[in-house]
């Protein structure tokens, strides 16, 4: 089997950097994607030549953004087994980010995204430290946050296609202390969807990955079961 890596804003493939040797180790052929991060839409079409490429069976799997970009991208794939959401966005049909947050509390970090000189979004170095990354090891933390990927504004508010989840089985991981995504808007994405497992890590944050790279590969290769 086949497992696709989808990283999500603000980020880049090596987010994966310590999960991917655990999944190769298990015997895996893993790849892991870079987006442009210019439009949903143009992250989806990335996802989806590379999910092409592979034969099946692909489990794919999607940390925060990249949640809404494998929702979209695996929608008819005839190789795609199974769905891995990883502290990330869960969309229905016509609903975007935005949306799903209407009925959860507001996260502080939402109001902390800056345009770069080009008007896409990102953190502060320390701010991506503080609130994306607060159980990474502070080096590691700190390259995150200076290979951290600008990303478009119009996102949070583009409005998803049909659901690729109604058509896979999904698998869940909650980060508990997320403090990008609200780990009440991630669960209530799992258990809209019928998850087959959903493992909650008490206090992980959003790079929950990094942070606990060995209990997102057992539930990546759970699912590739």
């Amino acid at each position: 089997p086949n497992i696709l890596l989808v990283h999500g804003a603000l980020a880049d493939g090596s987010s994966w950097s310590d999960v991917i040797p655990l999944l190769m180790a298990a015997g895996y052929n893993v790849t892991a994607v870079q987006q442009p991060l210019t439009s949903l839409p143009d992250d989806i079409a990335k996802t989806k030549v590379a999910l092409a490429t592979l034969p099946g069976p692909v489990v794919i799997v999607g940390h925060s953004f990249g949640g809404v970009v494998i929702t979209n991208a695996a929608y008819n794939a005839p190789n795609v087994a199974g769905l891995v959401y990883v502290a990330a966005f869960g969309p229905d049909k016509g609903e975007s980010v935005t949306d799903l947050g209407k009925n959860f509390t507001a996260v502080p970090s939402g109001k902390l995204f800056v345009p770069d000189s080009a008007g896409r979004l990102i953190l502060s170095q320390p701010n991506f430290v503080k609130y994306f990354a607060p159980d990474v090891n502070k080096v590691k933390a700190k390259v995150m946050a200076a290979v951290q990927g600008p990303c478009d504004a119009p996102r949070f508010t583009w409005q998803s296609g049909p659901p690729a989840w109604k058509q896979k089985p999904s698998w869940h991981i909650v980060s508990g202390n997320d403090q990008i995504i609200n780990p009440d808007v991630e669960e209530f994405c799992a258990k809209r969807m019928g998850a087959k497992k959903i493992v909650k890590v008490a206090g992980a944050s959003h790079a929950v990955m990094v942070s606990h790279p060995k209990v997102v590969a057992a539930l990546i290769i759970e699912a590739a079961k």
